[in-house]
């Protein structure tokens, strides 16, 4: 954990210096200062104090904390805990510390988002990442399927939590299949003109649409972590698939023509339209970010990272 901590901050231009001594704090780990934190809303300049407190049976107590406190040099800490803790354990702490402390659903969570971002190249051996989010879940039907190409997240999970007074609940990066339509076909114009074109779809069985593929749209460093398949009858057969992308690939195209004795010249609106039988396709899978979300009432959801919508979850 604390090394993927330091990696986490260093793919934000963050660096950790090392403190000038070896605090023993029981419990506590101090990792180093950090002159900024760009995960922080702070405008405060003032160097941060970055510690870890390792995995534990128990939460995080008031007295632990207070030992902590009599200790712990300059004013401002950021404390990563692996342990629950109360928020009223920081009541009794000195006015002079500013304290930013983020329990294990948080520090997962921002783990989570850095995998997403590409900030973390995850494998399955890379054991300093959490179980929860390396777990690959053998029962699904696609789950060989790695290192696919996958697309950016454009929904913030916090911000999304926030919205819908969620923020306590603890959620799972994870990948949800897609799959990467590469097709060619005729477009038929006026006085039977063709032209032969060449498209790239998504096809999202989850939000039942199909859209342009763009490659700008391309998530680099994309995170090797657990991938869930739709049902099956979510994905559309051929036959579907092309009554979907007609009225996607029928676009109107300006057209010059002569008018009348004088050739007075005009320009006209002219319809260009698929023939669908002389389409030719071809699919591979591809990713798109997602998050579990665990209630507290056992249900789960998935949270599409593209729509911001959320479906069953179903195994």
């Amino acid at each position: 954990m604390e090394q993927t901590v330091r990696d986490i901050l260093a793919s934000r231009t963050v660096r950790l210096d090392p403190v000038s001594e070896d605090f023993q704090i029981y419990g506590f780990r101090c990792l180093g200062i950090a002159e900024k934190l760009l995960d922080f809303e702070d405008s405060d300049t003032s160097p941060v104090y970055v510690w870890h407190v390792q995995d534990d049976i128990l939460p995080l107590s008031k007295n632990e904390i207070e030992r902590w406190s009599i200790d712990a040099p300059g004013k401002k800490h950021w404390i990563l805990s692996e342990r629950e803790f109360s928020e009223n354990i920081f009541e009794d702490v000195s006015d002079i510390f500013q304290i930013n402390a983020w329990g294990p659903k948080k520090l997962s969570r921002w783990i989570g988002e850095a995998v997403l971002r590409g900030d973390l190249t995850v494998s399955s051996d890379n054991r300093t990442i959490p179980e929860d989010i390396l777990s690959i879940d053998q029962q699904l039907e696609d789950s060989p399927i790695v290192n696919l190409l996958s697309l950016k997240p454009l929904i913030e999970i916090n911000d999304w939590l926030d919205n819908e007074s969620l923020s306590m609940v603890n959620t799972i990066p994870i990948l949800i299949n897609i799959k990467l339509w590469k097709i060619s076909g005729t477009m038929v114009g006026p006085n039977s003109a063709t032209i032969t074109k060449n498209w790239s779809y998504i096809e999202d069985p989850w939000s039942e649409k199909i859209y342009p593929f763009n490659i700008d749209d391309i998530l680099n460093n994309s995170p090797n972590l657990r991938k869930i398949s739709p049902s099956e009858g979510n994905w559309k057969d051929i036959v579907r698939l092309k009554d979907g992308l007609k009225p996607l690939l029928d676009f109107r195209k300006k057209e010059k023509s002569l008018e009348g004795a004088d050739k007075v010249k005009s320009i006209m609106l002219e319809w260009w339209r698929v023939d669908l039988n002389s389409l030719q396709l071809e699919s591979e899978y591809a990713n798109i970010p997602a998050w579990i979300l665990n209630f507290e009432d056992g249900e789960k959801k998935i949270l599409h990272s593209r729509n911001g919508k959320t479906y069953n979850y179903e195994i």
